[in-house]
């Protein structure tokens, strides 16, 4: 955690740069901002699709004063492969070739074609193993995000994704949520991903992805009440279960509630889980962590780091959207 360095988290649907630290308990903030990103980043290959990531991203960190040019970047898991495994306790280069010699079994792509990352969550001493936490991406992606960011003159230090850097996150502020054993739920554009934590260092333990996220939320409801995506958004944003508008959101969203509610009820069949939090996307779509708790039975809430940053004016002025920034504020403690 180097103070010449702040994170430039590049998602599908926002680029959120952030520039925190750690101090004693709590996070301090000293510069925060988010702007869309370039729609076919991820998807095309063109190159002006790219010049104009890297002028956005350029912009961004004009506009909201950041002076640094050393950046830990992360990217979003959907394009991204990971997997927490247990594994002898080896050396380096032993661990990464025992992962390498059965990396099929998790990666859909030729090894020579990937980049692999290590994370050792945890050392099981007496027992001789660690818990490990690999996350593997098309070298042409992370080629591809490097030059984004060089173009926007800026040195790439790290590229990780949004499990490795949330995961980091909770690990170091798990402490002020109200559980022991918790599901944190990034709810992102097209997909969203589950992470098991447990015990009182809230360490992450299994993982999980699905094919459901906010995009397939607000196409529902587009469709069902012939609007346009702002539209839709704003139904999805507004909608209150205790004051009920003229958009039935929870009768038009109930099948697909049903289903993340059914992704959720599988991965936590053998666990003891106390609390789900969400994060990400969550904010756009506020009523969501109120369906999900009467569907699967566990409390959820969104996750939100308003009560453990210290307050500020830019806290102050993110404060309803802090959530999707998790991955961001993790980004930094790298």
């Amino acid at each position: 955690m180097a103070d010449n360095l702040f994170c430039l988290d590049i998602g599908e649907k926002y680029t959120k740069v952030v520039d925190s630290r750690k101090k004693d308990d709590l996070i301090e903030v000293s510069a925060i901002g988010k702007v869309e990103t370039v729609p076919t980043f991820y998807t095309s290959d063109v190159e002006k699709v790219t010049d104009d990531q890297s002028n956005a991203i350029s912009q961004l960190v004009s506009s909201i004063k950041v002076s640094k040019k050393n950046v830990n970047v992360v990217i979003p898991g959907s394009f991204t492969y990971s997997q927490i495994l247990t594994m002898p306790l080896l050396n380096e280069k032993e661990l990464i070739s025992a992962i390498k010699y059965q990396a099929d079994r998790f990666i859909p792509m030729p090894i020579e074609e990937t980049n692999i990352d290590l994370e050792i969550i945890e050392e099981y001493k007496e027992e001789k193993k660690i818990l490990i936490l690999i996350v593997a991406a098309p070298k042409k992606l992370i080629e591809k995000v490097q030059n984004a960011v060089e173009l926007a003159g800026l040195i790439p230090e790290a590229v990780e994704n949004e499990l490795s850097a949330s995961a980091r996150f909770i690990n170091s502020f798990g402490k002020n949520l109200a559980a022991k054993s918790t599901v944190i739920a990034n709810f992102g554009l097209n997909s969203t991903n589950l992470s098991y934590f447990e015990n009182d260092g809230q360490t992450v333990k299994e993982s999980h992805s699905f094919a459901i996220g906010y995009q397939l939320f607000l196409k529902e409801i587009q469709i069902n009440t012939d609007s346009d995506s702002k539209k839709g958004a704003e139904i999805l944003q507004t909608f209150d279960m205790k004051n009920k508008s003229s958009y039935p959101v929870d009768v038009i969203a109930a099948p697909l509630i049903k289903e993340f509610g059914a992704e959720l009820k599988r991965f936590i069949a053998t666990k003891k889980v106390d609390m789900i939090y969400m994060f990400n996307q969550a904010y756009l779509f506020p009523s969501l962590t109120s369906f999900i708790s009467a569907d699967v039975g566990i409390k959820t809430l969104e996750l939100n780091p308003y009560n453990f940053t210290i307050k500020n004016p830019l806290v102050e002025s993110h404060r309803n959207e802090l959530s999707l920034f998790i991955s961001s504020l993790g980004g930094n403690l790298r």
